[in-house]
């Protein structure tokens, strides 16, 4: 269907005047994008209209952007929001239970509480089994699921420690990142019993706010 000429003068201004062919058309309903387009390729215009017309465009991209980040922000709170809710309800299950109580109040003294991610460090090997046990136990993981890094002084390198944690939690070797040496002046083996500092690591963000959830029930509870 032909349209009428003012349709076209109509849609020729409103380029002039900055708009995007997005905004023409929702100004102007009737009129497809490939009729737009075919009215508008051999528009020439002013250097003044052009860069009016590029800023338009730049700003609503940016605007654009602004808007599907704070949605995704958002939908992000919610979810975590949510989950939290879920989390102190579910504590309530738990309130009687000695052993979940101490490996939650373990894990607040020594575990993440920053980053989206399950982590626990330490260098006593009791706190690390009964930490692992309390994420098996009470998080729906298995060990397969655990990392670990080892943090260790650089002179105790030969002592093999890896292989000293895979023992004493389960966890072959397999499942080990790449070990951090620390710095250290000493050029002397002092403690023949150190074997470094461990970190489980379970990298689920919903994992870490459910977690995060317990605590402020126990707080809530218990403070």
């Amino acid at each position: 269907m032909k349209l009428p000429m003012e349709v076209k003068e109509k849609a020729i201004r409103l380029r002039q005047e900055g708009k995007t062919y997005r905004e023409i058309i929702k100004e102007i309903p009737s009129l497809s994008k490939s009729t737009l387009s075919s009215w508008l390729k051999n528009l020439r215009l002013s250097v003044q209209e052009q860069e009016y017309l590029e800023r338009r465009v730049k700003e609503i991209g940016y605007n654009a952007r602004v808007r599907a980040a704070w949605t995704k922000k958002l939908k992000k709170q919610r979810r975590i929001q949510k989950i939290i809710r879920d989390a102190k309800n579910e504590f309530l299950q738990h309130i009687n239970d000695p052993f979940f109580l101490i490996g939650l109040t373990l894990y607040w003294a020594e575990g993440n509480r920053k980053q989206e991610a399950v982590q626990f460090t330490n260098s006593d090997p009791v706190a690390i089994k009964l930490m692992l046990n309390w994420l098996v136990r009470y998080c729906q993981i298995t060990k397969q699921d655990v990392k670990i890094r080892l943090y260790i002084h650089k002179i105790y390198a030969d002592k093999q420690c890896e292989k000293f944690w895979s023992k004493i939690t389960g966890i072959p070797l397999d499942n080990f990142q790449r070990t951090i040496y620390k710095p250290t002046p000493h050029k002397i083996k002092k403690n023949p019993e150190y074997k470094g500092c461990v970190q489980l690591r379970v990298l689920r963000v919903n994992l870490f706010w459910r977690i995060m959830g317990w605590i402020e029930a126990l707080k809530e509870n218990f403070v």
